[in-house]
């Protein structure tokens, strides 16, 4: 099982709510997230991940089990101020992170797949309290 972040800022709203993707250096832009480690609950895996890659550190608000082929989408809100510069992952497999307000070409994932998750009303997903 596998988890991926959708992360969105709490100040994003007048700048078009931009999420985070991250550019792996083989496989293009992608959603933050990875493998959950056994006994890992979901939301927990999911921060880990957004954090190792991204360096950002947020709330893990809700999660959806149907919207990726056997994967969990966590949503995640992180205070920091969207930016237009792109920055640098700590993880070395990650070229850079940004936000992006329009799926970036150069993407690993199929482009409905994002636009899926961007799309889905997360007031329907189980709410987690972490």
């Amino acid at each position: 099982m596998f988890v991926v972040c959708w992360v969105y800022s709490s100040k994003g709203a007048d700048l078009g709510n931009p999420w985070v993707m991250v550019l792996h250096r083989e496989r293009g832009w992608e959603l933050p997230g990875g493998n959950v480690m056994k006994d890992e609950e979901w939301d927990v895996a999911a921060l880990r991940e957004l954090y190792e890659e991204t360096g950002l550190l947020g709330t893990a608000i809700s999660y959806e089990t149907k919207l990726v082929k056997d994967g969990v989408v966590v949503l995640v809100e992180v205070n920091d101020e969207p930016v237009p510069e792109p920055w640098v992952s700590e993880d070395s497999s990650i070229e850079e992170v940004g936000w992006c307000i329009d799926v970036p070409s150069r993407l690993s994932w199929d482009e409905e797949e994002i636009e899926r998750i961007k799309s889905h009303d997360w007031s329907s997903s189980k709410m987690l309290g972490s």
